[in-house]
């Protein structure tokens, strides 16, 4: 696995019935982004797709599963993959509180993913681990 990449997580929260995100920055993960159309009778469709995998073998990230994650009131450092996460391509230096956080990224960053899918690829040695993403 050869880092092509940094990629700047912005995982989702509900506090009080309001949206809420926060910001965790990954860097050295592999990206790898493809761009088609599916050609429907009314149209074309994006079909475009990111797949992202991110190594376990990392000291400096603190993941936690994702129920343990959103049951934490202080959410400060720690992080976590859900479905409906966003990901920046890069180190996206914006406040998590920004008025529509994620209308703003799509205008100010080219490459701007959800995340549709995440699987644990804990097999082999542990430099062999790592999570794979799905994003579109």
């Amino acid at each position: 696995m050869i880092p092509n990449a940094d990629i700047t997580i912005f995982n989702k929260y509900t506090l009080n019935r309001v949206e809420k995100w926060t910001r965790r920055y990954i860097v050295r993960v592999v990206w790898q982004s493809t761009r088609a159309v599916n050609r429907a009778k009314p149209g074309v469709i994006a079909a475009d797709s990111v797949f992202v995998m991110i190594p376990f073998a990392r000291k400096d990230l603190a993941y936690l599963s994702p129920l343990v994650w959103q049951a934490l009131t202080t959410k400060t450092g720690l992080w976590t993959l859900q479905e409906g996460d966003v990901i920046v391509r890069g180190l996206a230096v914006v406040d998590p509180a920004t008025p529509s956080l994620i209308t703003y990224l799509k205008q100010n960053f080219d490459e701007v993913v959800t995340i549709s899918s995440i699987d644990a690829m804990d097999e082999g040695s542990p430099s062999m681990q790592h999570f794979e993403l799905s994003c579109k």
